[in-house]
Protein backbone atom coordinates (compact mmCIF):
# COMPACT_ATOMS: atom_id res chain seq x y z
CA UNK A 1 0.00 0.00 0.00
CA UNK A 2 1.36 3.43 -0.96
CA UNK A 3 0.61 6.85 0.54
CA UNK A 4 -2.19 7.56 -1.98
CA UNK A 5 -3.95 4.35 -1.00
CA UNK A 6 -3.45 5.16 2.65
CA UNK A 7 -4.96 8.64 2.08
CA UNK A 8 -8.01 7.05 0.45
CA UNK A 9 -8.43 4.89 3.53
CA UNK A 10 -8.35 7.99 5.75
CA UNK A 11 -10.81 9.76 3.42
CA UNK A 12 -13.20 6.80 3.77
CA UNK A 13 -12.97 7.12 7.52
CA UNK A 14 -13.64 10.89 7.44
CA UNK A 15 -16.66 10.33 5.20
CA UNK A 16 -18.07 7.73 7.58
CA UNK A 17 -17.54 4.94 5.05
CA UNK A 18 -14.61 3.17 6.66
CA UNK A 19 -15.06 -0.51 7.24
CA UNK A 20 -14.40 -1.93 10.69
CA UNK A 21 -11.18 -3.46 9.32
CA UNK A 22 -9.97 -0.13 7.88
CA UNK A 23 -10.67 1.69 11.13
CA UNK A 24 -8.87 -1.03 13.07
CA UNK A 25 -5.89 -0.80 10.73
CA UNK A 26 -5.66 2.96 11.23
CA UNK A 27 -5.83 2.69 15.01
CA UNK A 28 -3.37 -0.19 15.21
CA UNK A 29 -0.84 1.50 12.94
CA UNK A 30 -1.05 4.84 14.74
CA UNK A 31 -0.69 3.16 18.15
CA UNK A 32 2.37 1.36 16.81
CA UNK A 33 3.84 4.53 15.29
CA UNK A 34 3.30 6.52 18.48
CA UNK A 35 4.84 3.79 20.63
CA UNK A 36 7.91 3.10 18.50
CA UNK A 37 8.66 6.26 16.52
CA UNK A 38 9.70 9.78 17.40
CA UNK A 39 6.93 11.72 15.65
CA UNK A 40 7.27 15.35 14.59
CA UNK A 41 6.25 17.92 17.22
CA UNK A 42 3.11 19.01 15.37
CA UNK A 43 1.89 15.43 15.13
CA UNK A 44 2.49 14.91 18.84
CA UNK A 45 0.16 17.83 19.63
CA UNK A 46 -2.74 15.85 18.16
CA UNK A 47 -1.78 12.54 19.76
CA UNK A 48 -4.62 12.22 22.23
CA UNK A 49 -7.16 13.64 19.77
CA UNK A 50 -6.12 11.14 17.14
CA UNK A 51 -6.36 8.16 19.47
CA UNK A 52 -9.71 9.26 20.88
CA UNK A 53 -11.27 9.82 17.48
CA UNK A 54 -9.95 6.60 15.96
CA UNK A 55 -11.53 4.69 18.82
CA UNK A 56 -14.78 6.55 18.19
CA UNK A 57 -14.50 5.59 14.52
CA UNK A 58 -14.46 1.91 15.36
CA UNK A 59 -17.51 1.94 17.61
CA UNK A 60 -19.44 4.85 16.02
CA UNK A 61 -18.21 5.00 12.42
CA UNK A 62 -21.34 6.72 11.05
CA UNK A 63 -22.20 9.25 13.76
CA UNK A 64 -21.39 12.76 12.55
CA UNK A 65 -21.33 16.28 13.92
CA UNK A 66 -19.38 19.45 13.20
CA UNK A 67 -17.26 18.88 16.30
CA UNK A 68 -16.55 15.26 15.49
CA UNK A 69 -15.80 16.07 11.87
CA UNK A 70 -13.28 18.75 12.82
CA UNK A 71 -11.64 16.49 15.34
CA UNK A 72 -11.60 13.65 12.80
CA UNK A 73 -10.00 16.00 10.29
CA UNK A 74 -7.24 16.74 12.79
CA UNK A 75 -6.79 13.00 13.26
CA UNK A 76 -6.61 12.57 9.50
CA UNK A 77 -3.98 15.29 9.17
CA UNK A 78 -1.87 13.72 11.90
CA UNK A 79 -2.22 10.31 10.32
CA UNK A 80 -1.09 11.62 6.95
CA UNK A 81 1.84 13.49 8.52
CA UNK A 82 2.92 10.32 10.28
CA UNK A 83 2.32 8.25 7.16
CA UNK A 84 4.48 10.57 5.07
CA UNK A 85 7.33 10.59 7.58
CA UNK A 86 7.23 6.83 8.12
CA UNK A 87 5.98 5.80 4.69
CA UNK A 88 8.43 2.90 4.30
CA UNK A 89 7.63 1.48 7.75
CA UNK A 90 3.94 1.80 6.90
CA UNK A 91 4.40 0.02 3.59
CA UNK A 92 6.43 -2.75 5.22
CA UNK A 93 3.69 -3.26 7.79
CA UNK A 94 0.68 -3.12 5.45
CA UNK A 95 2.27 -4.67 2.37
CA UNK A 96 5.42 -6.64 3.29
CA UNK A 97 8.04 -7.30 0.61
CA UNK A 98 8.25 -11.05 -0.18
CA UNK A 99 11.23 -12.70 1.50
CA UNK A 100 13.61 -15.03 -0.34
CA UNK A 101 15.47 -17.77 1.57
CA UNK A 102 18.58 -19.52 0.25
CA UNK A 103 20.45 -22.32 2.02
CA UNK A 104 23.81 -23.80 1.07
CA UNK A 105 23.96 -27.54 1.66
CA UNK A 106 26.39 -28.98 4.20
CA UNK A 107 29.38 -29.21 1.85
CA UNK A 108 28.24 -26.65 -0.71
CA UNK A 109 29.46 -23.12 -1.42
CA UNK A 110 26.67 -21.03 -2.95
CA UNK A 111 26.73 -17.60 -4.60
CA UNK A 112 23.73 -15.24 -4.34
CA UNK A 113 23.27 -11.89 -6.11
CA UNK A 114 21.02 -9.54 -4.12
CA UNK A 115 18.52 -7.04 -5.61
CA UNK A 116 21.08 -4.19 -5.34
CA UNK A 117 23.73 -6.33 -7.14
CA UNK A 118 25.64 -6.98 -3.92
CA UNK A 119 27.12 -10.49 -3.87
CA UNK A 120 26.92 -12.99 -1.01
CA UNK A 121 28.82 -16.30 -0.99
CA UNK A 122 27.39 -18.81 1.50
CA UNK A 123 29.57 -21.46 3.11
CA UNK A 124 28.17 -24.94 3.74
CA UNK A 125 25.12 -25.06 6.02
CA UNK A 126 24.47 -21.30 5.87
CA UNK A 127 21.02 -19.74 5.40
CA UNK A 128 20.41 -16.28 3.94
CA UNK A 129 17.10 -14.37 4.06
CA UNK A 130 16.61 -11.21 2.02
CA UNK A 131 13.72 -9.20 0.52
CA UNK A 132 12.82 -9.72 -3.12
CA UNK A 133 13.59 -6.01 -3.57
CA UNK A 134 14.92 -3.34 -1.23
CA UNK A 135 12.47 -0.61 -0.27
CA UNK A 136 13.12 2.54 1.69
CA UNK A 137 16.21 3.94 3.33
CA UNK A 138 18.00 0.73 4.28
CA UNK A 139 18.96 -2.66 2.89
CA UNK A 140 18.33 -5.32 5.53
CA UNK A 141 19.05 -9.05 5.37
CA UNK A 142 19.52 -11.95 7.80
CA UNK A 143 22.21 -14.63 7.86
CA UNK A 144 22.78 -17.75 9.94
CA UNK A 145 26.17 -19.36 9.30
CA UNK A 146 29.24 -18.10 7.43
CA UNK A 147 29.04 -15.78 4.43
CA UNK A 148 31.33 -13.50 2.44
CA UNK A 149 29.82 -10.16 1.37
CA UNK A 150 30.77 -7.79 -1.42
CA UNK A 151 28.37 -4.89 -0.82
CA UNK A 152 27.56 -2.40 -3.56
CA UNK A 153 28.09 1.17 -2.30
CA UNK A 154 24.84 3.14 -1.97
CA UNK A 155 23.50 5.87 0.29
CA UNK A 156 21.15 3.34 1.93
CA UNK A 157 22.95 1.48 4.74
CA UNK A 158 23.35 -2.29 4.30
CA UNK A 159 22.40 -4.08 7.51
CA UNK A 160 23.10 -7.75 8.28
CA UNK A 161 21.45 -9.35 11.29
CA UNK A 162 22.72 -12.65 12.66
CA UNK A 163 21.77 -14.60 15.77
CA UNK A 164 24.41 -12.75 17.82
CA UNK A 165 25.82 -9.88 15.76
CA UNK A 166 24.54 -6.94 13.73
CA UNK A 167 26.72 -5.47 10.97
CA UNK A 168 26.13 -2.16 9.18
CA UNK A 169 28.07 -0.98 6.11
CA UNK A 170 27.72 1.27 3.06
CA UNK A 171 30.01 -0.57 0.63
CA UNK A 172 32.81 -3.00 1.45
CA UNK A 173 33.81 -6.69 1.55
CA UNK A 174 33.95 -8.86 4.66
CA UNK A 175 33.15 -12.28 6.15
CA UNK A 176 30.45 -12.84 8.79
CA UNK A 177 30.60 -16.05 10.85
CA UNK A 178 27.55 -16.12 13.10
CA UNK A 179 25.11 -18.92 13.81
CA UNK A 180 22.82 -20.00 16.63
CA UNK A 181 25.16 -22.67 18.01
CA UNK A 182 28.50 -20.87 17.58
CA UNK A 183 30.34 -19.84 20.75
CA UNK A 184 32.50 -17.07 19.26
CA UNK A 185 30.81 -15.34 16.32
CA UNK A 186 33.07 -13.00 14.34
CA UNK A 187 33.34 -10.48 11.52
CA UNK A 188 36.49 -10.25 9.36
CA UNK A 189 36.91 -7.20 7.12
CA UNK A 190 38.70 -7.50 3.79
CA UNK A 191 38.17 -3.92 2.58
CA UNK A 192 36.37 -0.75 3.68
CA UNK A 193 34.84 -0.20 7.11
CA UNK A 194 31.97 -1.81 9.04
CA UNK A 195 30.18 -1.22 12.33
CA UNK A 196 29.58 -4.38 14.37
CA UNK A 197 27.14 -4.54 17.29
CA UNK A 198 27.26 -7.34 19.87
CA UNK A 199 24.61 -7.03 22.58
CA UNK A 200 24.60 -3.25 23.19
CA UNK A 201 28.23 -2.52 22.26
CA UNK A 202 29.22 -1.26 18.80
CA UNK A 203 32.75 -1.28 17.39
CA UNK A 204 34.15 0.08 14.12
CA UNK A 205 36.38 -2.20 12.03
CA UNK A 206 38.67 -1.43 9.11
CA UNK A 207 40.47 -3.53 6.50
CA UNK A 208 42.39 -6.56 7.85
CA UNK A 209 40.66 -6.32 11.23
CA UNK A 210 38.57 -9.04 12.87
CA UNK A 211 36.09 -8.76 15.73
CA UNK A 212 35.43 -11.84 17.86
CA UNK A 213 32.59 -11.92 20.39
CA UNK A 214 32.94 -14.40 23.26
CA UNK A 215 29.33 -15.14 24.20
CA UNK A 216 29.98 -16.82 27.54
CA UNK A 217 32.30 -14.06 28.76
CA UNK A 218 30.30 -11.31 27.00
CA UNK A 219 33.62 -9.99 25.75
CA UNK A 220 34.64 -8.37 22.45
CA UNK A 221 38.17 -8.59 21.08
CA UNK A 222 39.59 -7.04 17.91
CA UNK A 223 42.55 -8.56 16.08
CA UNK A 224 44.70 -7.46 13.16
CA UNK A 225 45.12 -10.00 10.35
CA UNK A 226 47.56 -10.26 7.49
CA UNK A 227 44.79 -11.35 5.14
CA UNK A 228 41.17 -12.44 5.48
CA UNK A 229 40.61 -16.04 4.43
CA UNK A 230 38.26 -15.90 1.44
CA UNK A 231 39.81 -18.72 -0.60
CA UNK A 232 36.81 -20.94 0.04
CA UNK A 233 34.51 -18.52 -1.80
CA UNK A 234 35.78 -19.65 -5.21
CA UNK A 235 34.83 -23.26 -4.49
CA UNK A 236 31.64 -25.11 -5.31
CA UNK A 237 32.03 -28.06 -2.94
CA UNK A 238 34.33 -28.57 0.06
CA UNK A 239 34.93 -31.79 1.99
CA UNK A 240 37.06 -32.40 5.09
CA UNK A 241 37.50 -36.00 6.17
CA UNK A 242 34.01 -36.75 4.87
CA UNK A 243 32.79 -40.28 4.16
CA UNK A 244 32.44 -40.99 0.43
CA UNK A 245 28.80 -41.90 1.04
CA UNK A 246 28.21 -38.30 2.22
CA UNK A 247 30.28 -36.92 -0.66
CA UNK A 248 28.21 -38.84 -3.20
CA UNK A 249 24.93 -37.71 -1.60
CA UNK A 250 26.02 -34.10 -1.97
CA UNK A 251 27.01 -34.63 -5.61
CA UNK A 252 23.68 -36.40 -6.29
CA UNK A 253 21.75 -33.41 -4.92
CA UNK A 254 23.83 -30.85 -6.81
CA UNK A 255 23.85 -32.58 -10.19
CA UNK A 256 20.62 -34.58 -10.07
CA UNK A 257 22.29 -37.97 -10.60
CA UNK A 258 22.23 -41.33 -8.81
CA UNK A 259 25.54 -42.73 -7.52
CA UNK A 260 26.05 -46.10 -5.89
CA UNK A 261 29.12 -47.75 -4.38
CA UNK A 262 30.29 -51.22 -5.31
CA UNK A 263 30.84 -52.24 -1.69
CA UNK A 264 30.34 -50.85 1.85
CA UNK A 265 34.09 -50.40 2.38
CA UNK A 266 34.21 -47.86 -0.47
CA UNK A 267 31.31 -45.88 1.01
CA UNK A 268 33.20 -45.53 4.30
CA UNK A 269 36.43 -44.11 2.84
CA UNK A 270 37.27 -40.56 3.99
CA UNK A 271 37.78 -37.78 1.45
CA UNK A 272 39.25 -34.28 1.81
CA UNK A 273 39.19 -31.88 -1.12
CA UNK A 274 37.53 -28.89 -2.76
CA UNK A 275 36.03 -28.36 -6.21
CA UNK A 276 35.66 -25.05 -8.01
CA UNK A 277 32.71 -23.63 -9.91
CA UNK A 278 34.03 -24.62 -13.35
CA UNK A 279 34.70 -28.26 -12.36
CA UNK A 280 32.26 -30.56 -14.17
CA UNK A 281 30.63 -33.69 -12.75
CA UNK A 282 33.05 -35.84 -14.73
CA UNK A 283 36.03 -33.90 -13.36
CA UNK A 284 34.84 -34.31 -9.77
CA UNK A 285 34.23 -38.05 -10.11
CA UNK A 286 37.62 -38.57 -11.78
CA UNK A 287 39.44 -36.82 -8.92
CA UNK A 288 37.64 -38.96 -6.34
CA UNK A 289 38.23 -42.16 -8.31
CA UNK A 290 41.95 -41.44 -8.80
CA UNK A 291 42.37 -40.68 -5.09
CA UNK A 292 41.41 -44.27 -4.20
CA UNK A 293 42.08 -46.12 -7.47
CA UNK A 294 38.39 -46.63 -8.04
CA UNK A 295 36.61 -47.17 -11.34
CA UNK A 296 33.58 -45.31 -12.69
CA UNK A 297 30.80 -47.05 -14.62
CA UNK A 298 27.98 -45.07 -16.25
CA UNK A 299 24.91 -47.22 -16.81
CA UNK A 300 22.43 -46.77 -19.65
CA UNK A 301 19.73 -45.61 -17.21
CA UNK A 302 21.95 -42.68 -16.17
CA UNK A 303 23.03 -44.10 -12.80
CA UNK A 304 26.71 -44.14 -11.87
CA UNK A 305 28.47 -47.07 -10.18
CA UNK A 306 31.79 -46.50 -8.40
CA UNK A 307 33.77 -49.46 -7.11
Amino acid sequence: MNISQFKRMVDNYLAGNASRREAAILQHWLDKAMAEKELPADAELHRQQVLDNLRLAIYEPRKTSIWKYSMAAAAGVSLLVAATVYRFELQDWLSPVPIEMVTALKYQVKKVVLPDSSVVVLNGGTTLMYPKYFRGQKRSIKVNGEAFFEVMPETAPFIITGPNLKVQVLGTSFVVTDSIGIQSPKVSVKSGRVAVTAETVTRQLGAAEELVFNKSAQQIKIYTQQEVNTGWTSNKLMFNESALSAVFREIETLYGVKISCGNPATAGLKFTGAFEEDDSLDDILKVIALSYRLTIHKNKDGTILIK
